[in-house]
């Protein structure tokens, strides 16, 4: 029996959170075979029809692939993914996820941001200058008397008010949908960097922005986030 008492989850949504996090983690990769369900039932200690369920239900979410008679195996979803496969990815935990998937996150996060800052720095007034700079100054007040989870939350919500200030609302829908996964990366990018550091890149960006220099404003974000994978690589390499 497969038990989660924080969140109260049946047998097959426990089921299809772990074989989702095993494979966006990279523990199983697109075109390995997976155990089968008799396995997989007997390893968990839940019945065989729930594992045929979810593994349907991973289907679904363009994880995996069913094959009669061959097995399950684990599909290119980063290819062949779907809506389905993006609500998967950005309900785990950062933490939670391989490399090539972290890289693809951000690889959306700059896209997303990216035009947010191009457009906002083409259309800002001195009121949304002023609104950013005291947004940095409340966030630099409370840096030291506040987690680091909870400052993460603070940074994510300066992000987002770029895509808010840029008038691209469907931007803004964008980054609240990878809102938890950017969390466990923010808490990542403060330990690894400082908050001293990251506050100071508020400013550089706010400059940018009231400068009207969109380019160097996406430039900016495209180096820090180029930096923070190639630092996590490094991490994982020692």
């Amino acid at each position: 029996m497969i038990s989660d008492k924080k969140t109260s989850l049946t047998n097959k949504e426990a089921f299809v959170r772990r074989i989702t996090k095993e494979i966006l983690s990279g523990k199983w990769k697109p075109g390995d075979r997976l155990p089968s369900e008799r396995e997989l039932a007997a390893e968990m200690g839940i019945g065989k029809t729930v594992v045929h369920s979810g593994f349907e239900q991973l289907a679904t979410m363009g994880l995996v692939h069913i094959k009669p008679k061959s097995g399950t195996f684990v599909a290119d979803y980063m290819k062949i993914g779907n809506i389905e496969t993006l609500n998967a990815i950005v309900q785990l935990n950062g933490n939670e996820l391989g490399r090539d998937v972290v890289k693809a996150i951000l690889d959306l996060r700059l896209a997303i941001e990216g035009e947010a800052l191009r457009t906002l720095c083409l259309c800002r007034s001195t009121e949304n200058i002023v609104h950013l700079r005291s947004i940095t100054k409340d966030i630099r007040d409370i840096a030291d008397n506040i987690g680091v989870e909870e400052l993460a939350e603070h940074f994510f919500i300066w992000h987002r008010e770029i895509c808010i200030l840029s008038g691209k609302s469907v931007l803004t829908l964008f980054m609240n949908t990878t809102h938890d996964v950017s969390i466990a990366f923010w808490a990542n990018y403060l330990r690894m960097y400082g908050a001293s550091f990251a506050i100071d890149r508020l400013e550089q960006f706010t400059d940018l922005i009231e400068a009207r220099d969109g380019e160097g404003a996406y430039n900016l974000l495209a180096s820090g986030i180029a930096d923070y994978l190639a630092r996590l690589d490094s991490n994982a390499g020692s």
